[in-house]
């Protein structure tokens, strides 16, 4: 796994247009890493339960992760991230993730409906 943290310099603009086209902002660049695919079938079903899909179709493959801290918090506080995942330089998706909760991960295209049942908040 490779790891690299940056400024802000660093968010691809490809990334700001498809976090922004979800609905979401981004307060700042986190990470990037490179990983294989290798998920535990209880880590699938989360994803599966959580409304996170195209997991299933990577699994072995290599991909590259990056990692955004949001602006959106949690109830608690604190910021929202979401990792977009790319393979062979195309966005193949992205999983949202909220610290201390359960189940802790989050389809980001489910904004909406995350809203509606009050798991963030809306950054003022």
């Amino acid at each position: 796994m490779i790891l690299v943290a940056c400024t802000n310099e660093n968010i691809d603009k490809e990334h700001l247009a498809y976090i922004e086209n979800l609905g979401w902002t981004i307060k700042s660049f986190n990470a990037s890493a490179q990983i294989v695919m290798e998920p535990a079938l209880e880590t699938v079903e989360n994803y599966q339960s959580s409304n996170i899909t195209f997991i299933g179709n990577y699994i072995g493959k290599e991909l590259n992760i990056t990692t955004y801290e949001l602006k959106e918090t949690s109830l608690e506080g604190e910021n929202l991230r979401l990792n977009i995942y790319e393979y062979e330089g195309e966005i193949v998706g992205s999983i949202g993730e909220i610290p201390n909760y359960t189940p802790g991960i989050f389809n980001p295209s489910d904004k909406v409906k995350l809203q509606s049942v009050g798991v963030f908040l809306i950054p003022h």
